[in-house]
């Protein structure tokens, strides 16, 4: 720091350097040095240097991190798609599965139903072809669900009703009914028109 005092005990001069009038200098004025100004020079160097070092150190430290993980996690994703899509063919394959069982089973119903109406309707031809009457002829069968529907003619009452006594002695019918008798003729010869109602055994 070099300080200079022109400031003298006698009169005021005015000292001219290179034509230019300097006037007087203050102790309190100063000048800058060299050193100085190269010293903060180098300080706003290293403030502006430091955010570009920092952010080149970021991107190569950390962006590569970084980048791994997301791609360890595009891996995990696909495989959970991959998962995924594979379980959904599974649960596609098991409801199937289940309709067709399903399918299979309310067919064996019915199959089974077929099979036991077609037991019933079997047992009960066997049971008239047993117990008809000799003199005595069915010209229609119904069988029902619940009822057994029988038409026939037959010479006389006496046929009728040893018929019906038959078939209450069944071991699968049961409320046998008369439900109509009427006398026809044919050829001068009088005959029995009955029509008599079942139950199915089980199916009151």
């Amino acid at each position: 720091m070099i300080k200079i005092n022109l400031v003298s005990n006698g009169p005021q001069k005015t000292t001219s350097l290179r034509g230019s009038s300097l006037g007087s200098i203050s102790e309190s004025d100063e000048f800058i040095s060299d050193d100085e100004v190269r010293k903060d020079a180098a300080k706003r160097i290293v403030i502006f240097l430091v955010p570009i070092v920092l952010i080149w150190t970021y991107g190569e430290l950390v962006v590569p991190q970084k980048r791994d993980e997301l791609a360890a996690k595009t891996q995990d994703y696909n495989k959970l798609v991959d998962y995924n899509k594979k379980q959904s063919a599974s649960v596609a394959e098991i409801k199937k599965f289940k309709e067709d069982e399903s399918l299979i089973e309310s067919r064996i119903v019915v199959l089974n139903k077929l099979s036991k109406d077609r037991y019933k309707e079997i047992r009960v031809l066997e049971l008239l072809q047993q117990v008809i009457p000799e003199k005595a002829w069915l010209r229609k069968v119904k069988i029902g669900q619940q009822k057994l529907i029988l038409e026939g003619t037959a010479l006389s009452d006496f046929e009728v009703s040893k018929f019906m006594e038959s078939l209450t002695k069944s071991a699968f019918l049961v409320d046998v009914n008369l439900i109509t008798s009427s006398e026809v003729i044919s050829s001068g010869t009088s005959y029995k028109n009955f029509e008599i109602s079942c139950s199915l055994e089980g199916q009151q």
